[in-house]
């Protein structure tokens, strides 16, 4: 997109490219895993203070909130990077690749913190021309429940001054750069996680008659688990029933005597998620119960629904068509993957939206949590645009 006169928001988010891409380059290479994330909240409040911010640091954990405080009356807008990374090895040959075994931005995190942080650096400059507040938040533990949204939450993140609105941004490695994909109302899916336990009665492999054999009955819980969505559940309604978990055994001429398997559940229904885990729970019963097997299930809530805000979905689309054009801004299907944002839009109006960073004709993008994951750091002056053009568009309307 060729920038112009007629498109502030771009020339500033460009004036502000190589601070954005430093920062972004050095939280990548210092990551930290969710509730760890010290070194990353210094630095983000050290840069916040630089800047000349109302700092507050140690908000629910590791979490940090700035505040611009507008010299005129007005409405308070709040923007939300988290900073935690994952626990994945990465496999990417780049110059400022992870340097921390184990551990990786694998899921744009640090991208999301630096855009955030330019963001924070252009409306510092804004200020005389402010009508309003700006409440900047950069969360910890994103990436595990119960996450770090709840706990700012409880800290007051979101008082003093009161947020009347809120916005996220997470980049998309399936949108071309330039681009951002905009979803009215479900965004993401609740995200649930069960545990079973089958318990039968071990011995000696060859002897299989004299044992209960916890793996067969896991075999039938298994594939019957499957037939929950498939074959309980309206079609109508979406929903993700995955096992990803199954430990049993210690030898092959030995029959143990339990197996446990996990799995996650993902629905955008609230009846949906409240009648999956009896249909889990009844499952379970009868199908250890007809083998001699008991079990035990544990069953946990995670992140609820996510549920973008009518009216505040429209105004996110009128900010980014300010920045992108209104051809570059489309709609999406909902995802299925989680986010802790959920809790937020519990307290306040807003919208969570998609920001394109898959570069422009490359077929070979792998996903978040892959650890080959990479973004293409040219869609990064766009999120920082649309962070302008949306704050200027929320508080002009008070």
């Amino acid at each position: 997109m060729t920038l112009t006169a007629a498109n502030p928001y771009l020339e500033r988010a460009e004036q502000l490219r190589g601070y954005l891409i430093d920062s972004r380059r050095r939280i990548h290479q210092h990551p930290e895993l969710s509730f760890q994330e010290e070194q990353t909240s210094a630095f983000v409040a050290g840069e916040l203070r630089s800047m000349g911010y109302e700092v507050q640091e140690g908000i629910g954990g590791y979490g940090v909130r700035a505040i611009l405080r507008g010299p005129r009356a007005g409405r308070t807008i709040a923007l939300r990077a988290d900073m935690d990374a994952l626990p994945i090895e990465e496999e990417n040959d780049l110059p400022f690749r992870s340097q921390h075994p184990g551990v990786m931005h694998a899921c744009g995190h640090d991208a999301h913190t630096a855009m955030l942080l330019a963001a924070a650096k252009a409306l510092r400059s804004d200020l005389p021309n402010l009508a309003g507040n700006v409440v900047f938040l950069f969360q910890p533990a994103e990436e595990l429940p119960p996450g770090g949204a709840q706990a700012m939450i409880a800290a007051g993140a979101l008082d003093d001054p009161h947020v009347d609105a809120i916005f996220g941004l997470h980049q998309g490695v399936a949108f071309d750069v330039g681009k951002m994909a905009i979803v009215t109302g479900p965004r993401s899916a609740s995200s649930d996680s069960f545990h079973i336990t089958v318990i039968g009665r071990g011995g000696h492999a060859a002897m299989p008659h004299r044992t209960v054999d916890p793996i067969a009955v896991t075999g039938l819980l298994i594939s019957a688990l499957q037939q929950v969505v498939s074959r309980q559940i309206t079609p109508m309604q979406p929903a993700v029933l995955t096992i990803g978990s199954v430990h049993g055994g210690t030898k092959e001429n030995v029959i143990p005597d339990e197996v446990t398997l996990a799995g996650t559940v993902r629905t955008f229904d609230p009846s949906v998620r409240q009648e999956i885990p009896r249909r889990i729970d009844a499952i379970a019963k009868g199908i250890t119960a007809a083998h001699g097997a008991s079990y035990k299930l544990d069953y946990s809530l995670g992140y609820p629904v996510l549920i973008n805000d009518v009216d505040m979905s429209a105004l996110a689309r009128r900010a980014a068509e300010r920045v992108l054009g209104p051809a570059n801004v489309v709609s999406s299907d909902p995802a299925m993957a989680a986010e802790d944002f959920s809790y937020y839009l519990h307290r306040a109006p807003g919208a969570f939206c998609s920001l394109g960073v898959g570069t422009r004709g490359s077929g070979d993008r792998p996903s978040s949590h892959s650890p080959r994951f990479q973004l293409d750091e040219n869609g990064l002056p766009f999120g920082v645009a649309f962070y302008l053009s949306l704050v200027g568009l929320y508080l002009a309307e008070a």
